[in-house]
C-alpha cells in the first residue's frame, strides 16, 4: 500500500509497478509463510461468485504471471530505468512498515532482499506494535506498509469500497475520482452483471493502472478434520458449519 508519507519517487506508477513485479510471490508462500497460501495475481481472491454462479476471479484480469518471475524482474528493471533509476542508482532509501510479528518480519525481510537484489533499491524495515501500527497506517505516515483484509460478506465490493476517497478503511489514502465514480455506481446498481463488470474495471484501475497496492498472497485456513467426521462445511468467509455434520 502507498501512504501520504511516501517519498516523492513512489508517486510514479512505474516505480510502484517495478516494486510489485520484483516480488517472488511463490518464494514468499513456499519458503516464508508456508501455510498453503496462494500467490496473488489479482487483488480479489477466489470465492466471490458472479451473477452466473461463476467465480469472479476467473474473469478478472491478472496483473502479473507468478510462473514467469525472471521475466517479471526484467520488466521491473526496465520500468525502474524508465523512471530514471537504472539499477536503483539515485533512488533514495525508503522504509517498509509492518506490525510486530515473526511471520510479518520474515515476509518483510524477503521483500527487502528482493528489492535490493532485483532493483538495487535499499529498503529499511520498521515494525510497530499493533495499536501504534494501526494509528500510523491510518494517518498514512509511511512510504510502504503491509495490510491484510478479510471480507465481511461474500461480495467483491467488500474489498473494493475501502479504496474510495475518505473511506474509513482507506489506509492507503488512495484517491481517484474515476474509481469513486465506478464504485458509487456499483453501490447503487442492482444489475448483477453490470456490477461485476464495473468491479473488474475498478480493480483494473486500482492495481493495474494506478498500482496503488501490490497484493502478495491470499490467506489460507489450515485445519484438521477426523476421517470419521462427515458433512462439515467450510465457507469462503472462513466459517466452519457443523449443522449437518455426523461422526462415524
Amino acid at each position: 500500500a502507498e501512504g501520504k508519507g511516501m517519498i516523492p519517487e513512489l508517486q510514479d506508477p512505474k516505480v510502484r509497478r517495478a516494486l510489485a513485479l520484483a516480488i517472488d510471490r511463490n518464494y514468499v508462500t513456499d519458503m516464508v509463510t508456508k501455510r498453503g497460501e496462494l500467490p496473488a495475481d489479482t487483488f480479489l481472491p477466489r470465492g466471490f461468485h458472479d451473477e452466473d454462479g461463476k467465480d469472479y476471479y476467473d474473469s478478472a484480469d491478472k496483473f502479473w504471471d507468478n510462473s514467469t518471475y525472471e521475466a517479471n524482474c526484467e520488466e521491473a528493471r526496465k520500468l525502474l530505468a524508465e523512471a530514471g533509476y537504472e539499477n536503483g542508482v539515485g533512488f533514495p532509501e525508503t522504509t517498509y512498515l509492518y506490525n510486530t510479528d515473526d511471520k510479518h518480519q520474515a515476509v518483510a525481510e524477503a521483500l527487502q532482499s528482493m528489492w535490493k537484489n532485483v532493483l538495487g533499491v535499499e529498503v529499511t524495515l520498521n515494525n510497530q506494535d499493533w495499536n501504534v501500527f494501526l494509528e500510523t497506517r491510518s494517518k498514512g505516515d509511511y512510504s510502504i506498509c503491509r495490510n491484510g483484509w478479510i471480507a465481511d460478506y461474500n461480495d467483491p465490493v467488500s474489498f473494493l469500497d475501502m479504496f474510495m476517497t475518505d473511506n474509513g478503511n482507506n489506509d492507503a489514502h488512495y484517491s481517484n475520482a474515476e474509481y469513486d465514480a465506478i464504485m458509487t455506481k456499483v453501490l447503487s446498481d442492482s444489475d448483477a452483471a453490470g456490477r461485476m463488470e464495473l468491479m473488474h474495471q475498478a480493480e483494473d484501475l486500482l492495481v493495474g493502472e494506478d498500482q496503488a497496492i501490490a497484493p502478495l498472497y491470499y490467506y489460507s485456513q489450515p485445519y484438521m478434520v477426523a476421517d470419521d467426521v462427515h458433512g462439515m462445511y467450510y465457507t469462503p468467509l472462513g466459517n466452519f458449519l457443523f449443522f449437518h455434520a455426523t461422526k462415524g
